[in-house]
């Protein structure tokens, strides 16, 4: 019975041993297609920024590996509500696309960084009244509600796109009046396309204030998980701020 009892054992040490040493699966995280730097940035293949060095550090923290998924902005939404194909969706906020999150259980991290997302507009039209705006570019998927008010009067008409050079090119040739998109992003997307000469944040415009927070459908336990690393790990996260500059 004893030499049982200890075959027993054994087998189950080795079968510990080696669930210890396969790799896991990495999990899939979702994240959006758009250079939204020093934030995060994404061709469509690589990803890289602020967001991928935290969710990294985490992930090596727990033994654990991630996959991003860079996806437009809609579609990242769509598969992130729609489907079990992804673990997690980055960046998520309580307040946005809420009708669609209507009946379905998404948990949310606590806040991992604030976007500041206003109006850039040609430098000759800075500190114009909202009201002298007919056409604003938005990065297809966004949504501004700080202009929601003039939205539903139809004072304002949105031009949607996927890039948000694109948009940019389109407001220094006089095809849109401004373009809504997060101001410390602005201003580096600005001097890379050496467009700010000509556009500039409208701080005299209205704003939105978005809290950034990791989600999840499938892993709630997991988001609890990443809260505590944010607390005890609070030096590393604070350190990953001051080096892109959003402290």
């Amino acid at each position: 019975m004893f030499r049982r009892f200890l075959a027993g054992v054994l087998a189950a040490l080795f079968a510990l041993s080696t669930a210890h040493a396969a790799p896991s699966a990495p999990m899939r995280v979702g994240v959006e297609k758009l250079d939204y730097y020093p934030f995060y940035a994404s061709d469509g293949k690589r990803y890289w920024g602020y967001a991928r060095d935290l969710m990294d550090a985490y992930a090596a923290a727990r033994g654990q590996r991630f996959h991003y998924e860079p996806l437009p902005v809609a579609e990242l939404f769509r598969l992130f509500l729609g489907s079990d194909r992804l673990d997690f969706k980055f960046p998520d906020n309580p307040r946005w696309s809420e009708a669609d999150k209507t009946g379905k259980t998404v948990r949310y991290s606590q806040p991992v960084g604030v976007l500041t997302e206003g109006l850039v507009v040609r430098r000759a039209g800075l500190g114009q009244p909202l009201s002298r705006l007919r056409t604003v570019g938005i990065v297809k998927g966004f949504m501004p509600s700080s202009i929601a008010r003039a939205l539903r009067r139809g004072e304002i008409s949105l031009v949607e796109s996927p890039s948000l050079d694109a948009l940019f090119q389109q407001l220094a040739i006089g095809r849109l009046d401004a373009v809504y998109v997060e101001l410390q992003v602005a201003r580096q997307r600005l001097a890379f396309l050496k467009l700010d000469k000509q556009l500039a944040p409208d701080p005299t415009l209205p704003a939105d204030r978005h809290e950034l927070r990791l989600s999840s459908r499938l892993h709630p336990e997991r988001i609890a998980d990443f809260d505590r690393f944010l607390v005890d790990d609070a030096e590393r996260v604070r350190e990953l701020k001051r080096r892109y500059g959003l402290l």
